[in-house]
């Protein structure tokens, strides 16, 4: 997918554009196919944050300095660089970042509220806020306790990328959340190279009220209304016969408008689409070289199950913080023995059931190195369902075989 660019302000100085240059090209590198949004000039309550960079690992901020020396400064007081041609005094910079993170976090809570709950406000205050000099430039050691401020780094070119692998945010960002992020910061997708304007980066579509086969029905059973009143009243003869044909007729049109309904409000994977979408998983097995696994009905039911508890409750976890409910407590419901080893893994989007949302998780899961790895455990077999926008994918390890003594295998659960 590479990387979308979206800003508040335009970028107005010479250095830097010159520095996100060279940021871009760095993440080019290291993310060519994962999505990452860099967000430039973002307007906060105490001021602008020049760079803000969005990978599934969560948002970072780094704050621009167009200088190359050695930095000096703790938490307190003024900084200075010295640069060959002397030292060059700087404000407090330490606290100019915690304020641009305290003024993202304060922005970020409504959206995430709104649109990734799952996520929570304790998880977003790991964000970082970092400041990003020009190659070359050092900070000696002992200045500030990295270790207990955690979200504070002072980065160059040269390893930038070596600290962002480091980050820990405790979740996944998903696309559909950074879309989100951008949304509500009111900001608008451009070209980095020639600053145009592209097309939003999510755009509202608008459907029509009745979709078209809808409208065909609704006139066919009105027109069929209309020719039975018709003959009823001209041909008062042929009440009887007409009247059970347009019953018929309309029964007929009755079930098919029930099936329209059913698809319509679909709120759950069937068999038909879990097995759609074991094929498709499949796919991905045999091209890293790994056997396929078959469709089990048992992992079907059990993945509904969690589907659709977690729909029900509104939590995207292995346990119910409510009632303590998982997959391990199920697991004997639904035709698992207590030997046979289960593997879970979770995925959630806020827009409901959508046809496919199948094969969206298993997408979601393969570019996830965590979910990837369980995707791709030795298993024999698994299955996936749906409910409401939440899915659950059950891989299954069959029972070892003891010899001259009982199994006392327990399953166990992959967390994403």
């Amino acid at each position: 997918m590479g990387i979308r660019f979206f800003q508040g302000q335009k970028i107005k100085y010479e250095h830097e554009f010159s520095q996100l240059r060279e940021i871009v090209e760095i993440l080019r590198k290291e993310y060519p196919a994962e999505p990452v949004y860099l967000l430039t000039g973002v307007l906060v309550a105490n001021g602008q944050i020049d760079c803000v960079i969005l990978t599934k690992n969560g948002p970072l901020i780094l704050d621009l300095k167009a200088f190359r020396g050695e930095i000096a400064g703790v938490e307190n007081g003024n900084w200075v660089v010295t640069t060959k041609d002397g030292p060059i005094p700087l404000p407090n910079l330490f606290l100019q970042a915690k304020i641009h993170r305290q003024d993202f976090i304060d922005r970020l809570i409504p959206i995430c509220r709104q649109h990734f709950p799952h996520i929570g406000e304790k998880n977003l205050r790991k964000i970082g806020s970092w400041l990003y000099f020009c190659r070359g430039s050092t900070f000696a050691e002992g200045q500030i306790d990295f270790r207990k401020v955690k979200w504070f780094r002072i980065v160059t070119a040269d390893d930038l990328i070596q600290k962002m692998r480091f980050l820990d945010s405790g979740y996944t960002l998903r696309i559909q959340d950074m879309d989100a992020i951008v949304n509500g910061l009111g900001l608008r997708e451009y070209s980095f190279e020639d600053g145009s304007a592209r097309v939003p980066a999510s755009r509202r579509i608008r459907r029509p009220l009745v979709s078209r086969t809808t409208l065909i029905i609704l006139l066919a059973i009105f027109g069929l209304f209309t020719v039975g009143i018709f003959i009823v009243v001209t041909f008062p003869g042929v009440k009887v016969a007409a009247a059970n044909a347009l019953q018929g007729l309309i029964t007929m049109a009755g079930g098919w408008m029930h099936l329209l309904a059913q698809e319509t409000v679909k709120k759950n994977s069937t068999p038909e689409d879990s097995q759609q979408a074991i094929i498709y998983l499949n796919r991905f097995r045999v091209a890293e070289g790994i056997l396929p696994i078959a469709y089990d009905g048992r992992a079907y039911s059990l993945a509904l199950a969690r589907a659709e508890d977690m729909a029900d409750y509104k939590y995207l976890n292995y346990t119910n913080p409510q009632t303590g409910s998982s997959a391990l407590a199920l697991k004997r419901w639904h035709g698992f023995s207590e030997n046979e080893t289960l593997l879970e893994t979770l995925y959630g989007q806020w827009t409901g059931y959508t046809p496919g949302i199948e094969r969206q998780a298993i997408d979601a899961w393969i570019t996830d190195p965590g979910n990837r790895q369980r995707l791709f455990f030795a298993q024999v077999s698994g299955a996936i369902a749906c409910s409401e926008g939440y899915c659950s994918y059950i891989g299954v390890r069959p029972a070892p075989i003891a010899v001259n003594e009982t199994a006392n295998t327990t399953g166990t659960l992959a967390a994403a």
